[in-house]
């Protein structure tokens, strides 16, 4: 149980501890029981369900671990990072699977981003993709106010948003889904694939023609597929850490999908020894009643952060403020006591993290702390540099940028220097470009 709850907390948010397991996935203020739910600036949140029919071809493992065997898991996990994992080809993997995701719009009061451009961001929907060991209430900032809700912040700003549970994490079933075989990147991707073919409006047919393109036809979202009951012409996809990973997985696959790319705790080389010192462990074994055995099959290839101090040396910056301090404990011990899983199928499927999206013709940012020590390695002007050099595996974008703030750590939107500044340059640079 948390204790000393900071009044910063929204009302739903200072509830979070007490919510069960499946209300804990979701965003504190607005969880899934609600039907909608107005946040403090009048942003209206609900949430909704996709169901999507996809298949992908996954890596089979040589010898995979024994799923009752800890170690044997711990093992596979760090011989994925190291690259020496040996592989026996690839199997296919289909199914019709769930996802649940909360969407939130902007209020009639909310100001457009540009002048002159009130409609403009109407026809804009902001896919949030969270990271390993992460949920959709990330983007939520756990019930925090702002600078830590990027979902009301970008609804002030005219921008609909769409924070998603990737497949088996968060509110999703698990139960029957193979958290090594089948929970991998390939299916993460073709899925969010189906979703934005559902979400996104066809393209306009062009003037005066009298030719009708079926292949366009059967693209058309029906809109009793569509939860959200409408289309956007223009798709951001915001990512962080392995959700970025994914963001330009899907753009490297369908460089079509995405209208512009935001890419949070990422470049195009990890740090893979401060990746693996980590303290990975089976989640069920962490976090035994949110992760229990009925819920989730072969549990203990879920794995999380074991412990505090793992996750804030991994993911926060260890340097401090004139005041003492970078973040806030309390939003650190938060994120710790609510932290979610990664699958061991997902790291095992990664593949070269660097290879970028070489057909994506539109804007990308990537957002990354200098002392981001996952993505990048010391001193922080080495990791400007290659935060700089990831702009190569996007040779066709018509527009690259980098932001890199100081003393800020992987979790960039989670610490006080860095998350206000965040927000701010993320949605000057969509005002500008999309």
């Amino acid at each position: 149980m948390l204790s000393n709850i900071p009044s910063s907390l929204s009302l739903l948010g200072a509830l979070l501890p007490y919510l069960p397991p499946t209300l804990s996935h979701a965003a504190p203020w607005h969880p899934s029981s609600y039907t909608n739910v107005k946040s403090q600036n009048n942003t209206i949140c609900k949430p909704v369900s996709f169901t999507l029919t996809a298949s992908a071809q996954h890596i089979s493992l040589s010898s995979p671990p024994d799923p009752t065997n800890s170690t044997a898991i711990l093992e596979t996990l760090n011989q994925a990072w190291d690259g020496t994992i040996v592989t026996n080809g690839t199997q296919t993997v289909s199914g019709t699977y769930t996802l649940k995701a909360i969407y939130c719009q902007p209020s009639s009061h909310s100001k457009p981003h540009k002048k002159g451009k009130k409609d403009k961001d109407d026809d804009v929907l902001q896919i949030l993709l969270h990271g390993a060991t992460y949920n959709k209430t990330l983007w939520s900032g756990y019930g925090f106010d702002y600078p830590y809700d990027w979902q009301s912040f970008a609804a002030s700003q005219g921008y609909h948003t769409l924070a998603v549970d990737r497949l088996s994490h968060g509110d999703n079933d698990a139960q029957n889904l193979d958290p090594l075989n089948e929970v991998q990147m390939p299916l993460q991707t073709e899925l969010l694939h189906q979703l934005i073919s559902l979400v996104k409006s066809p393209p306009k047919p062009k003037p005066n023609t009298n030719v009708t393109n079926p292949t366009t036809i059967s693209l058309t979202p029906s809109k009793s597929n569509n939860p959200l009951h409408r289309t956007f012409p223009k798709i951001i996809l915001v990512g962080h850490s392995l959700g970025s990973y994914l963001s330009v997985s899907l753009a490297r696959s369908y460089p079509l999908d995405p209208t512009a790319l935001i890419l949070t705790g990422y470049s195009h080389q990890l740090n893979i020894p401060h990746v693996r010192s980590a303290p990975y462990f089976p989640a069920p074994l962490v976090f035994p009643t949110r992760f229990p055995s009925e819920r989730y099959k072969n549990g203990l290839e879920y794995l999380t952060i074991a412990t505090l101090e793992g996750r804030t040396n991994g993911f926060y910056s260890n340097e401090t403020d004139a005041a003492g301090r970078v973040y806030d404990p309390a939003v650190a011990r938060t994120d710790y006591e609510y932290s979610d899983a990664t699958t061991l199928g997902e790291v095992v499927s990664l593949g070269n993290w660097g290879e970028g999206a070489g057909e994506f013709e539109g804007p990308v940012l990537v957002a990354t702390g200098r002392k981001d020590w996952i993505c990048c390695s010391p001193p922080e002007e080495a990791c400007v540099e290659r935060l700089w050099e990831t702009g190569r595996t996007f040779p066709k974008a018509r527009r690259y940028e980098v932001w890199a703030p100081e003393e800020t750590g992987h979790d960039l939107t989670l610490e006080f220097i860095s998350a206000r500044e965040t927000l701010r340059v993320v949605h000057e640079f969509l005002g500008r470009e999309v």
